[in-house]
């Protein structure tokens, strides 16, 4: 699938997105994620028409994680990934504590968000690979 480039409109032209406008387009994202579900990568990207890795880097740098819940953004296989914030492990317990299960490294589907599973906007797909 071709992706259409982010743009912004800025002083009465469109411009090509910066980064600070993909991290600023990724965090009001991942703050409408409601406690006690996820949302992946890819559906993340897919929203925005960007690759799922500038996604993971955006969130990397997130230095608000209580007011941008990153944790609460997942790998389109469902496994936990990693956190900047203290790891893996600190990501899991975080879920855990909103709700989310958490096994083996993974949550279930059924704490993804409707729009990222089942083939939607990219969670469903991929999720045993």
């Amino acid at each position: 699938m071709a992706r259409i480039p982010l743009l912004v409109y800025e002083g009465g032209v469109f411009r090509a997105a910066r980064l600070e406008d993909l991290r600023e387009a990724v965090y009001m994202l991942v703050s409408t994620i409601p406690v006690g579900k996820v949302a992946t990568y890819k559906c993340i990207a897919d929203l925005l028409g960007v690759s799922p890795r500038l996604v993971a880097l955006a969130l990397r740098e997130n230095k608000q994680p209580v007011v941008v819940p990153c944790h609460r953004v997942v790998m389109s296989s469902l496994r936990v990934g990693g956190y900047s914030m203290g790891g893996s492990r600190v990501k899991e317990r975080l879920l855990s504590i909103e709700g989310v299960a958490v096994r083996d490294g993974r949550v279930s589907e059924s704490d993804v968000l409707d729009e990222c599973r089942d083939g939607g906007l990219g969670g469903g797909e991929n999720l045993e690979a």
